[in-house]
């Protein structure tokens, strides 16, 4: 079976978040919640410090932890390799931030907006 894979040259990523805002556009994950973030990594002492930038994404499990520890199976490996949420299924008991290795999961409770308490 074909598995997906994204490659990442460390060398070149500049921390622009591009990477960030188009997961969260093609994924619509409300406020708060990120698939995709960029760590920004200082190492060293000074005089010799050096910047990394470190993309953390949902790696797509062979076997998903996140899948295995969800009550209501809306975490589910689909036919293709990738790892998909139902929203419907979802009850938010954060089970699968827990398990997941890769710190790729989170949840939000409470609604936060960029302009106020309500949304536009």
């Amino acid at each position: 079976m074909t598995r997906y894979v994204t490659t990442i040259d460390l060398r070149r990523c500049v921390g622009c978040q591009t990477c960030t805002a188009a997961c969260k556009h093609a994924n619509a994950t409300p406020p708060g919640i990120q698939w995709r973030r960029v760590l920004d990594l200082e190492t060293g002492e000074f005089p010799d410090v050096r910047r990394t930038f470190l993309p953390m994404a949902c790696m797509h499990c062979g076997n998903p932890p996140c899948e295995e520890v969800c009550p209501t199976k809306a975490t589910t490996k689909r036919a293709d390799g990738l790892v998909a949420i139902d929203y419907d299924l979802c009850i938010g008991c954060a089970n699968c931030v827990m398990a997941c290795p890769y710190d790729a999961r989170s949840i939000v409770h409470a609604s936060h907006y960029a302009y106020g308490d309500q949304p536009l």
